[in-house]
């Protein structure tokens, strides 16, 4: 069971330091030359960063992010209860 929820946390840890990675660059590059070498490696990391951000998902099916943890919970929940039910008739 840690297993799948280790692994969503981790996903949604990756994303979340991509944006703080790009924040940091767009920091950075106010304090360095648009011209030297480190301000175009910056502008460089920025865009890649920019044009393609980390995104994780199940086959392509859906995104895996924290809300896929509720959803998972969400949706074991109401199997129970229905189970539940149909129990008792």
């Amino acid at each position: 069971m840690f297993g799948p929820v280790t692994l969503l946390f981790c996903c949604d840890l990756v994303v979340t330091e991509s944006k703080k990675l790009l924040s940091t660059c767009y920091k950075l590059q106010i304090y360095l030359p648009a011209d030297s070498k480190e301000g175009k490696q910056l502008a460089r990391l920025e865009n890649l960063i920019r044009s393609k951000p980390p995104v994780f998902t199940a086959a392509g099916f859906f995104p895996v992010n924290r809300t896929t943890l509720l959803y998972l919970v969400n949706t074991i929940t109401t199997y129970f209860i229905v189970a539940i039910q149909f129990r008792d008739k």
